[in-house]
């Protein structure tokens, strides 16, 4: 049994992975500024910002998952000094109090944001970085101070990239919930190309790489390369299992809350070296994983209505300010 710290373990990814990780008998330790329901771990409150806060929360862990960012392209864009100042700053904090408290071993969850526009799909973890937006490059200067880290204080680590996870609980501005929450607006003319890997998976596959001796040291890609689709096809797919009588709704990009600068076209992971290092493979189907969303999110309609129009404000504003 390890102790491990889950920085952002009240989020959406962080909840799937506190979950896998109590099952297999660890202790764990959530550090986050919202609060959370699962009993299972001790929480403490705090800022990634606050190195205090951190100090006081990892005493006694011997391993640490920083989730703990500020997500998603069109954040890092509305609010891109927040956005770089979080996850640089607040990632070089935590890595600080690692060394302090002798930290065994940390992963960092990072995002195939790093990539960009890719040469050529899948998308392999030796390609070329050339992230598009504020949020990818502060992934990708945090990757780079666990290499530093590593050089000047021999503090061992993992890296996951994560390919569009989504799942039940997963917040209104991400696509898989836009879909299925209300009307489908499709940005573009749905060409752009994702595979989806459901927030179970990818907790089982962050978890393995924390465990895993053979992944010290290494990058790897955490998604479900079995389904790629584009973003009419997920449309359509989500309107049939839904059971809905509707037509997508395709609005182009300028009025969208991401840019044609910034819009990736097509992204699909290879996992190969997941599969090698690990056994990890993505299992949960994407139709399965719709119909799961579906059900949850029927089953809190009061919740998705108040969450929805949360998001579609927010969405406003960053449209008016790009």
């Amino acid at each position: 049994m390890v102790r491990v710290l889950v920085t952002g373990g009240s989020g959406f990814i962080g909840e799937a992975i506190v979950t896998a990780l109590t099952k297999k008998g660890h202790e764990v330790v959530i550090f986050d500024l919202s609060d959370t329901k699962m009993k299972q771990a001790t929480f403490h409150r705090g800022s990634v910002l606050d190195p205090e806060a951190i100090s006081k929360a990892m005493s006694g862990c011997d391993s640490v998952i920083h989730l703990a960012a500020v997500l998603g392209v069109s954040k890092s864009t509305y609010e891109p000094a927040e956005c770089l100042d979080v996850n640089i700053i607040g990632t070089r904090n935590v890595l600080r109090c690692c060394v302090i408290h002798q930290i065994k071993k940390i992963l960092l969850t990072s995002s195939s944001e790093v990539y960009g526009e890719p040469a050529k799909n899948p998308i392999t973890e030796n390609m070329v970085l050339q992230p598009k937006s504020e949020y990818g490059v502060s992934k990708w200067v945090g990757e780079e101070y666990l290499k530093a880290y590593k050089r000047q204080y021999g503090l061992e680590y993992t890296i996951v990239r994560y390919f569009n996870v989504y799942g039940e609980r997963q917040r209104h501005s991400w696509v898989m919930s836009k879909f299925v929450n209300n009307a489908i607006k499709v940005f573009g003319d749905g060409s752009q190309v994702r595979a989806f890997c459901h927030v179970q998976d990818a907790a089982e596959g962050t978890v393995a790489a924390l465990l895993s001796e053979a992944a010290n040291g290494e990058i790897l890609n955490i998604g479900n390369c079995r389904e790629p689709l584009s973003m009419k096809e997920l449309a359509e797919r989500v309107i049939r299992i839904a059971g809905r009588e509707e037509s997508p709704l395709f609005i182009p990009l300028e009025h969208s809350d991401r840019s044609k600068e910034r819009e990736i076209f097509q992204r699909i992971p290879a996992t190969e070296k997941a599969k090698r290092l690990l056994g990890f493979e993505a299992k949960i189907h994407l139709d399965e994983g719709i119909r799961s969303v579906i059900a949850y999110r029927r089953e809190n309609l009061g919740e998705t209505k108040a969450e929805v129009e949360q998001a579609e404000q927010y969405e406003k504003l960053v449209c008016q300010n790009k």
